[in-house]
């Protein structure tokens, strides 16, 4: 029987590297979880016309937002696996089996192809605030014991871990404030109702050049040429309290090795693309040209990180 096995693979070997070299001959689907104009769609957009260069074939952003990703993830593990569907998501998507019951295994199903980059994000204070850096904002909250509040866009969600870590790392007494998405919360936080919030720079960065928010750290790798100033978490010795958006890109888990690897090098010639580059750096996209591997790797880090750190804190995510 084993032998009959062996013959088959061999006989079946030349068919399977005919349909990898023949691939892609239709457009490619990118499912994602977010809405149109978020950070996935943002992303998944940018490298598009790169990808389509490479790949010979349009690169099809689908987004389908609703139910903490399970609805976009559903509709991704439905399809054949042959390369003609994808997932682009956010590395949050590792920590949904800490939150809630979820009808996939988040790690095993979905095998890693690539990191489009992480976002960054900006730690705001109202500019009335005393806090002009991380440790200021601690002596704060520590003379105020209970006084203070953070925004919270989602139970899970970087905007309400990072706080959480603070809160651990420095032995701070500070509130959550849960708001549907990050408009209202950014609202409240202009308003001065809220004392601190994590937030992606795009959404901030004009309110923070204007002088009607105060950035006190960024979350991120290296500081921005538009906010020199600013110190990253890193910098200020913070940096384990990060919680960056990450933006893996996934095939299904019986995913053809040929097509992965014919996926990932575009992804790599996709992200040293000049035109790419400027429209990542626009969205305050850092990319990250990781492999297969290396992308794996990363993602099993953070899944490991993020789930300790859920059952700790005992975080459901928001409905669940």
């Amino acid at each position: 029987m084993l032998r009959r096995r062996l013959v088959l693979g061999a006989a079946l070997a030349p068919f399977a590297a005919a349909r990898a070299e023949s691939w892609p001959a239709k457009p490619i689907r990118v499912i994602l979880p977010g809405p149109v104009g978020g950070l996935i769609d943002v992303a998944g957009r940018a490298i598009g016309d790169a990808m389509q260069k490479e790949l010979g074939q349009p690169w099809l952003i689908d987004p389908r937002p609703g139910g903490n990703g399970i609805v976009a993830a559903q509709m991704f593990l439905g399809a054949p696996a042959d390369g003609y569907t994808l997932y682009l998501t956010v590395s949050g998507h590792v920590a949904l089996p800490f939150l809630m019951k979820v009808p996939f295994d988040a790690m095993a199903d979905f095998r890693p192809i690539a990191m489009i980059g992480a976002s960054t994000a900006l730690l705001c204070v109202p500019p009335e605030s005393p806090a002009n850096t991380v440790a200021e904002f601690v002596a704060y909250a520590r003379a105020n014991p209970g006084k203070l509040n953070y925004l919270n866009s989602g139970n899970g969600t970087g905007t309400h871990l990072l706080p959480e870590l603070l809160k651990i790392k420095y032995g701070l007494d500070i509130t959550s404030i849960s708001y549907k998405g990050l408009p209202p919360g950014v609202h409240d936080l202009l308003a001065g109702r809220l004392d601190l919030a994590m937030v992606s720079t795009t959404l901030v960065m004009q309110h923070v050049k204007a002088g009607r928010l105060k950035a006190i750290a960024l979350v991120g790798p290296r500081r921005l040429a538009e906010l020199p100033d600013v110190a990253t978490m890193a910098e200020q010795g913070a940096g384990d309290t990060e919680v960056r958006s990450m933006l893996p890109l996934y095939g299904q888990r019986t995913l053809p090795d040929a097509i992965l690897d014919r996926i990932s090098k575009a992804m790599l010639a996709a992200q040293a693309d000049p035109e790419t580059k400027l429209r990542l750096a626009a969205a305050y996209i850092e990319p990250m040209p990781l492999s297969p591997a290396e992308t794996e790797a990363t993602l099993k880090a953070e899944h490991e990180r993020l789930g300790k750190l859920i059952q700790q804190l005992g975080i459901k995510a928001d409905g669940a």
